[in-house]
């Protein structure tokens, strides 16, 4: 069964002024084991957000001279009984290799607004040849408008 790696600030609660004002939301997962196959980093989204921009910030999780490791960046409801449909290659498709060396990834998306809470989801889709232990971060920027 796939391990779901919640951000450090994943419960704390999340601040929706619903002005308009911007969104700048980074909270971070440290991965201390090798990460399997469809295991998972999620980071939580208020609802009323209107997503502009999504950086990932990884260091460096595979040490082998043959790199592996690799992943997507979407999204999925946070209810279970959402009718949202998710799309977790949205941010980043698969097999996207920043982690092999780290560094950061800047997401190339259409602006999307999300009515409920979301997760955006960074889900392994392939593993490390030599794991190295480190963090992965999500940076994302939008509006505050609230749900509508």
């Amino acid at each position: 069964m796939p391990t779901n790696n919640k951000a450090l600030r994943f419960a704390a609660p999340k601040f929706m002024p619903v002005t308009g004002a911007a969104f700048n939301f980074i909270d971070s997962v440290a991965l201390a084991t090798a990460p399997a196959v469809n295991d998972t980093c999620d980071f939580l989204i208020p609802a009323g957000v209107d997503i502009a921009s999504v950086q990932i910030q990884c260091d460096q999780l595979d040490t082998n001279a043959g790199k592996t490791v690799a992943f997507e960046v979407g999204y999925t409801p946070a209810d279970s009984s959402s009718s949202l449909t998710p799309s977790l290659a949205y941010f980043a498709p698969t097999g996207t290799t920043t982690a092999q060396a780290g560094g950061r990834l800047q997401c190339s998306f259409h602006p999307i607004s999300f009515q409920e809470d979301v997760i955006v989801r960074l889900t392994f889709t392939a593993a490390a040849a030599t794991f190295q232990a480190g963090s992965i971060y999500a940076i994302v920027n939008g509006n505050c408008n609230g749900p509508k």
